[in-house]
């Protein structure tokens, strides 16, 4: 595969093309694809070697999220208007969902939230006594290894019980 080189204006007008399309919708294959426009695998590279062209991607990418979501209203009137069959149209919404999770999953992704708000539970009791079991457990070493010096201590027929 040959490598075509372009000019810094040629790339910076194709980018910006590019991105107002993957604003609009399109996915960057989609756009690559198109007369005039660089392969995706190029557009890769550019983005890999400027970071700030490949933030205009993240954000481009953020609007075509928001893209996806309007479209869903479409669909949504399509089953509305008895155009569209329900099941079909599950399966399309959630494919968008989905993939405006993935474009932007701050704004469309699932969020858990795992903050407790019940303060009538209170783990302070069982920690403790875990924390203190736990010392039991670490100071049996140091008592073991005491007894058995004091039985050696006491000399041969003591530590029997004599």
């Amino acid at each position: 595969m040959a490598f075509v080189l372009y000019d810094d204006a040629v790339k910076n007008e194709m980018m910006d093309s590019l991105l107002l399309h993957i604003e609009s919708g399109k996915s960057m294959r989609e756009v690559c694809r198109m007369d005039g426009m660089p392969d995706h695998t190029t557009v890769i590279r550019w983005m890999r070697d400027d970071g700030a062209l490949a933030t205009k991607y993240a954000r481009a990418r953020m609007a075509q999220a928001d893209v996806l979501f309007d479209r869903m209203e479409t669909v949504e009137e399509q089953v509305s208007a008895g155009t569209m069959d329900s099941h079909a149209a599950r399966v399309v919404l959630d494919s968008m969902r989905w993939r405006a999770s993935k474009l932007a999953p701050k704004v469309y992704g699932d969020r858990l939230d795992v903050s407790v708000t019940d303060n009538r539970i209170s783990i302070t009791g069982a920690l403790q006594a875990a924390q203190s079991r736990l010392l039991d457990v670490t100071d049996a070493v140091p008592r073991i290894a005491y007894a058995e010096n004091a039985n050696k201590s006491e000399g041969p027929g003591r530590a029997e019980g004599q």
